[in-house]
This record gives C-alpha cells, sequence and structure tokens, in this order.
C-alpha cells in the first residue's frame, strides 16, 4: 500500500498573508523619478542673474522699449484721428445729400465772403452779383432818366450766380417748406415729389409773370406792341429793371437744366421732349440777348409765365381733389352731406380745366 504524503499543517497565523500583500504593492509600484537638482545643493545656486544684473539690462533696454510704446501709441492716435475725419465726413456727405439746399448754400456763403473783403467795383465778384457795363448819360439827357446798361462776357457771371440761388431756392422751398404740406395733404409718396415740383412752378411763375409785366409796362412794347419790337432796332442798351429780369430768367432756365441732367425730378413719359424744349429755350434766350431781340423775348417769357402758371394750378388742383375726396370720405363724410363733397369737388375740376384752358390759350396765343 502506497503510503500517502501527509497534508501540510494549517497555519493560522496571517504573518504569510501580510508579507505577500506587501510583496504585490512593492511589485505594482511605480519608480520614483528623480530630481533635478544635484547631488549636493548650495545656497543660492539658481542658475538666474542677480538683481544688479537684471536691473541693469532693464535700463539698458527701457529705451528701445519706451519708443516702440510710443510710436504704437502715435499709431494708435493717429489711427482714432483718421477713423473721425472719415466718419465726419460720410456724416457731412449724407448730410448733404439729404438736403441737397446744402451745396448750393455754402457756394453762395463763400461768394458773399469774397465780396464783403472788398467790397466795390473793383472787385471781380462785383460783376457775379450786380449788373454790369453801366454807361454813362448821354450830353443834354434828363439826369431822371433811368440809367442804361451794355452787354458783355461778365453777364455769363451774373446769370452763372443767380442760377446758384435759384437752386438754393428751390431746393429749400421744397424740402422744408412744400413737403410738409404734402405729407399734411395726405399725398402718398409718389405723388409728393411731383406736386411739390408743380407747386414751386405755380409760386416762381406767379411771382415772375407780374414782374414781367411791370418791366414791359416801362417799355415801348408795353401790352405786346408788336410795331415797336422792330422800331428802333437793334437794342442794345437796356434799364437795369429790364436787364435784371431778362438775365434771371436766363438763370432759371440753366437752373432747370441742371434739374434735368442731375435727375433730380422724377423722369416723365416726355423726357426726351422736355430735354429738347430746355434746348431750345436756352438756345433762344441766348441768341436773342446777343442779336439784340430781347424785346420779343420779353414778349415770350411773359406768354411762357403766365401759362405755365396756370398749367402748374391745374395739376395741383388734381392731386388736392384726389387729397380732398379722401379727406371728405374718412374724416367728414358723417358731418357734411354728399352735396357738398361733390360741389367742393366739382369746383375743383372746373378751377383745374378753367386754369389748363386758359393756359393753353395763353401759350398758342
Amino acid at each position: 500500500m502506497v503510503s500517502a504524503e501527509p497534508f501540510p499543517p494549517f497555519n493560522t497565523s496571517a504573518e504569510p498573508l501580510h508579507s505577500a500583500a506587501e510583496q504585490n504593492n512593492t511589485a505594482r509600484r511605480r519608480p520614483r523619478k528623480s530630481s533635478g537638482l544635484p547631488a549636493e545643493i548650495r545656497a543660492g545656486d539658481t542658475g538666474a542673474p542677480s538683481l544688479h544684473a537684471s536691473l541693469a539690462s532693464l535700463q539698458s533696454s527701457s529705451p528701445s522699449s519706451t519708443s516702440k510704446l510710443s510710436t504704437i501709441d502715435a499709431n494708435t492716435k493717429k489711427g482714432s484721428k483718421r477713423r473721425k475725419a472719415r466718419s465726419l465726413l460720410r456724416r457731412c456727405k449724407h448730410y448733404v445729400i439729404k438736403h441737397t439746399w446744402i451745396l448750393p448754400l455754402v457756394i453762395l456763403s463763400f461768394i458773399g465772403l469774397a465780396y464783403a473783403v472788398n467790397p466795390t467795383e473793383s472787385n471781380p465778384v462785383n460783376h457775379f452779383i450786380f449788373l454790369s457795363y453801366k454807361l454813362p448819360l448821354e450830353p443834354g439827357a434828363d439826369p431822371s432818366s433811368p440809367a442804361q446798361y451794355g452787354k458783355g462776357l461778365w453777364d455769363v457771371a451774373f446769370v452763372s450766380f443767380y442760377t446758384v440761388v435759384l437752386s438754393f431756392t428751390r431746393e429749400f422751398i421744397m424740402q422744408e417748406l412744400l413737403r410738409p404740406l404734402a405729407k399734411k395733404a395726405g399725398l402718398k409718396r409718389a405723388k409728393q415729389a411731383r406736386f411739390m415740383e408743380q407747386l414751386y412752378t405755380a409760386i416762381y411763375f406767379g411771382c415772375l409773370g407780374p414782374a414781367g409785366m411791370y418791366v414791359m409796362s416801362h417799355t415801348p412794347v408795353w401790352y405786346f406792341n408788336t410795331r415797336a419790337m422792330y422800331e428802333d432796332f437793334p437794342h442794345k442798351t437796356h434799364a437795369a429793371d429790364f436787364k435784371f429780369y431778362y438775365l434771371f430768367q436766363a438763370a432759371y432756365w440753366a437752373q432747370q437744366a441742371i434739374v434735368l441732367l442731375l435727375g433730380l425730378e422724377e423722369r416723365r413719359k416726355d423726357f426726351k421732349e422736355l430735354v429738347g424744349h430746355h434746348i431750345v429755350s436756352l438756345a433762344l434766350i441766348g441768341l436773342s440777348y446777343r442779336f439784340h431781340f430781347t424785346y420779343m423775348g420779353l414778349a415770350v417769357y411773359i406768354t411762357h409765365d403766365i401759362s405755365d402758371f396756370f398749367l402748374a394750378v391745374s395739376s395741383i388742383l388734381l392731386d388736392w381733389k384726389c387729397c380732398v375726396w379722401a379727406l371728405l370720405l374718412t374724416e367728414s363724410s358723417d358731418r357734411l352731406p354728399r352735396l357738398s363733397i361733390i360741389s367742393i369737388t366739382g369746383r375743383l375740376d372746373l378751377i383745374s380745366l378753367f386754369s389748363c384752358v386758359f393756359g393753353l390759350t395763353c401759350g398758342i396765343t
């Protein structure tokens, strides 16, 4: 019988277990990294420069660093100034585009200042503001007779100055006075521009028409006396009021041509015909003044002004009739009977028709 190996005796002590756990922990523990310090540590050996050396290096490098900082500050200040200047220019440009009467006003201000420096006839700016070529009285003439004026190239300067004046008055009146009126009248935005243009035309011709009749009353061609237009031809000299009226009207038509060229008015269907009309008008004005047909030109001015006044009024009343209809039907329909509404609009139609017919009649005759 084979002898069995005896089973080892059971050990009740916990020492073997602790020793095995300690062996496992030491086996799994990471090795400790060695430090960068040398084996022998000496006090003060840090590898950094001393305080005196660092101060010396800072003092040696401080001029270059301060110069760099100053150049950076100067560049930032220049950049901020440029941005402010650009923003200011943008604001001025936007304001001038929105208020188109500013630029003519600036031009007129410079001309006024140039004249104020030397307000005499020797100043060349005097020819822009006042009439030129004043003639002395003839020997034996009545001292109370009005002074006569000749013609010359300085009259072009006079026309150019008052072209700027009329540009300012047109834009200022339309934007600052007539636009609020068009808004209060309840006109739509599309009709406001046309309404303002026609109302300004009526205001201008309403003033210049009577002025032309006044000038004509002091001439031999009073009330369209055609015979006097040819008597004593050529008429090379004129009184001050006649010459001023003639050249001022030339400035108006020159200003209207500029309005068409710049596109300040909305283009209509007859835009090409209107451009041709202005070209022919300017040519007639210039040639009649140059070749001394001014008495005929005066009659044409007055006829055109009166007819255009009534045509503009008829156009205004047509637009105003629409506003009256809208106002009465929306706000006053409960208070006013329908008969009064019809009578008001009917009267506007009659006045508009009468103005249109009268204007066309004046233009044809």
